[in-house]
């Protein structure tokens, strides 16, 4: 039984060199048995593409970019070409901006090289032989500001309305008395209004309207016992200071002329009302008009008058002594004519 386990051992072991020496050969000889045409070789990793913005065109300083068309435009560059903090990605980061300093083209715009332009650098340049435009602010809500459908660029029409009280003196019937007869005055208190078109194809420079409510903090809740004493040493917050406008009122900041400025400023002075009228994108064509009194309703529109007390008059129309009596004038038609601008 030994002589036979030890020849077990012998041939296990024999078994183990001769596969230890095999596999020693196999990695050896491992290399050449790989041909080159086998090898796989993986293509390197491309580098990320990402958008810049560019000049098209040289672009001078204090240029307002008010439309980025034919100035500025976007390429795909590798992404190790892109600063975030100094490269733009969208042309319209540049919208509404100012150059600095000049911009030659083709190469990439800078954001230390754009600022954002003030409403005075937005304005439009005069025309040749008009007057130029200053910025004029008008106060409106949803009924006097088209329902807060109006944006920057847009035009609108200004139309002002008033009522006003008068008090009308009319003739009365002669009375007789122990001095004679008399003539007496009646007085009849009216309302009268009008309404007109002040200013025509106005620009709306900017719209400004009031801050969104603050969400108001959740109170912590407090512990139990009595309160504590504020501390002495914290700085006290000053509260923030709201906007001066109300909710559902905003600003039109319009470009009128100086006589056009006294116009409106004349007229809110004395609480006329304002409306703004929103013209269609191209619309600048100029309406002559004669506004609206009620006079002309009724001669004009067929507006019906109410039904007032008669009269007790004589049967002969009363001549005053010394007043001339006026010829009647019958009012003329109006038809509004439209004028179409250059």
């Amino acid at each position: 039984m030994r002589r036979g386990s030890s020849s077990l051992l012998i041939i296990i072991g024999l078994f183990l060199l001769l596969a230890a020496g095999a596999g020693g050969v196999l990695i050896f000889y491992m290399p050449s048995l790989v041909t080159p045409a086998d090898a796989q070789t993986l293509p390197p990793t491309p580098e990320p593409q990402v958008s810049r913005v560019k000049a098209e065109l040289d672009i001078q300083a204090g240029t307002v970019l008010t439309t980025t068309e034919g100035f500025l435009s976007t390429e795909m560059v590798p992404a190790s070409q892109f600063m975030a903090g100094v490269h733009l990605s969208s042309v319209e980061e540049a919208r509404d901006m100012v150059a600095t300093g000049t911009i030659s083209a083709s190469e990439p715009v800078r954001k230390d090289q754009l600022r954002k332009a003030g409403l005075a650098q937005k304005m439009p340049a005069p025309k040749e032989g008009e007057a130029p435009v200053k910025a004029f602010p008008v106060q409106v809500n949803s009924l006097s500001g088209v329902a807060d459908l109006v944006q920057p660029g847009d035009f609108v029409d200004v139309l002002a309305s008033f009522n006003l009280d008068v008090a009308t003196f009319t003739p009365g019937a002669p009375a007789a008395g122990e001095q004679g007869t008399t003539q007496s005055i009646i007085e009849r208190p009216t309302n009268e209004g009008a309404t007109k078109v002040l200013l025509q194809d106005v620009e709306v420079l900017d719209v400004i309207k009031p801050a969104p409510p603050q969400a108001e903090a959740s109170a912590a809740p407090q512990p139990e016992g009595p309160p504590s004493e504020a501390d002495p040493a914290a700085p006290v917050v000053p509260p923030t200071a709201g906007n001066t406008l109300n909710p559902g009122q905003w600003v039109f900041v319009i470009a009128v002329t100086n006589q056009e400025a006294e116009v409106l400023r004349f007229a809110l002075d004395r609480g006329i009302g304002i409306t703004t009228i929103l013209r269609r994108a191209g619309d600048h064509t100029t309406e002559r008009t004669v506004g609206a009194t009620m006079r002309i309703l009724v001669d004009n529109y067929g507006m019906p008058m109410p039904s007032f007390p008669q009269v007790i008059q004589q049967p002969a129309g009363v001549k005053l002594e010394n007043v001339p009596e006026l010829p009647q004038v019958k009012t003329p038609a109006f038809a509004p004519t439209v004028t179409t601008n250059p």
